[in-house]
C-alpha cells in the first residue's frame, strides 16, 4: 500500500511543480539526505566510531555535495522563470496556430458555401423548365403546404411542440431560400456581389445568427431555423408523398388561374426614391419599404 501512495505524492508533486522543477527539487533533496547523511557519520567519528570503507567515501565527497547543492540553489530559480517563459510561448505559439487554423477552416468553409451557392444561383438564374411548367407547380407546391400544415396539426412528436405552422411561414421560407440563392427582382446588382450577398445570408443562416434577415424585420434567422426545424421534426418529414398522377396533374393545372402563377414576393411594394449611381455606391439605391420587410 506504501507504493501507490509514494507514487500518488510524486504524480502530485509534478502537477505542481512541472516536470522540469521536479527533476530538479528531486536532485536536492536526495543530495541533501546525503550531506544528513554525512553529517551522522562525522558525528559517530567524533564519538570514536569507526567508518567502513563506503562511509569514508561518502564522507570524502562531502565537498562536492555541499558545491552541488549550492549551484542548484543558485540555478532553480532562473531555471523556474525560464520554464515559465517557455511555456508562455509555447502557449502564444498554440494560440497564434489555433487563430490561424480557425481562419484556415473559415476560408474553407467560405469557399464550400460559395462554390455551392454559385451553382444553385446561376441554376435558378438559368432554369426556364420550371418556368414552363408554372401551373403544374403551383399546384404542387400548394399540395405540399397543405400536407406540411396537415401534419403539423396532428403531429405527436414533442419536439415539434409550439405554435401551429401558417401560410405565412412558408412565404417566409421561400423567401430565404431566394435570398440565399437569387438576386432581387428589383436590384441591379451585378452578380458578383449577389452571389456575395447570398453568402452572407448562408454564413448568418449556418451560425443560427439571432440578427435580423432584414433591418426592423422583426424576424431573424434563428427564428426561421425554428420553423424549418419544426417542419422538419413533424410526420410530414418521413413519409412518403402522396401526389396525384401526372396527367391528372397537367389537367389540372389546365384549369388553373395563371394569373397567380406569375412570382411576386410576399414583400410590400417597393418606390425607389434614388436613381443608380456609378460611384463607389455605384450599385446601391435607396428604397423605402411599405409596411415590414417580411
Amino acid at each position: 500500500m506504501a507504493a501507490p501512495k509514494a507514487s500518488q505524492l510524486s504524480s502530485d508533486k509534478i502537477s505542481n511543480e512541472g516536470p522540469v522543477l521536479a527533476v530538479f527539487n528531486k536532485r536536492l533533496r536526495a543530495l541533501r539526505k546525503k550531506l544528513n547523511r554525512i553529517s551522522q557519520m562525522e558525528e559517530s567519528l567524533s564519538k570514536g566510531k569507526t567508518l567502513n570503507k563506503e562511509q569514508e567515501e561518502t564522507l570524502r565527497s562531502k565537498s562536492s555535495v555541499i558545491a552541488t547543492i549550492n549551484e542548484l540553489e543558485k540555478i532553480l530559480q532562473p531555471v523556474s522563470e525560464a520554464v515559465d517563459l517557455e511555456i508562455q510561448l509555447a502557449l502564444d505559439k498554440f494560440k497564434q496556430t489555433a487563430k490561424s487554423l480557425a481562419e484556415e477552416r473559415e476560408n474553407e468553409l467560405q469557399s464550400a458555401i460559395s462554390d455551392l451557392l454559385g451553382l444553385l444561383y446561376f441554376g435558378s438564374l438559368f432554369d426556364m423548365h420550371t418556368l414552363m411548367r408554372a401551373s403544374e407547380c403551383m399546384l404542387i407546391r400548394a399540395h405540399e403546404r397543405n400536407c406540411c400544415l396537415t401534419y403539423d396539426c396532428v403531429t405527436d412528436d414533442d419536439g415539434a411542440s409550439g405554435e401551429l405552422l401558417k401560410e405565412w411561414d412558408f412565404d417566409l421560407i421561400a423567401m430565404m431560400a431566394g435570398l440565399l440563392t437569387s438576386r432581387p427582382v428589383t436590384s441591379r446588382l451585378p452578380h458578383k456581389i449577389s452571389l456575395q450577398r447570398c453568402v452572407e445570408h448562408a454564413k448568418l443562416w449556418l451560425e443560427n445568427s439571432e440578427k435580423q434577415i432584414e433591418p426592423d424585420s422583426g424576424i431573424t434567422y434563428a427564428d426561421l431555423r425554428r420553423k424549418l426545424n419544426k417542419i422538419m421534426c413533424s410526420d410530414y418529414f418521413t413519409k412518403n408523398p402522396a401526389m396525384k398522377a401526372p396527367i391528372e396533374m397537367i389537367q389540372a393545372a389546365g384549369n388553373y388561374p395563371f394569373q397567380f402563377l406569375v412570382h411576386k414576393p410576399v414583400i410590400p411594394e417597393v418606390f425607389v426614391n434614388a436613381p443608380m449611381e456609378s460611384s463607389s455606391a455605384e450599385f446601391e439605391q435607396e428604397v423605402t419599404w411599405q409596411g415590414r420587410w417580411f
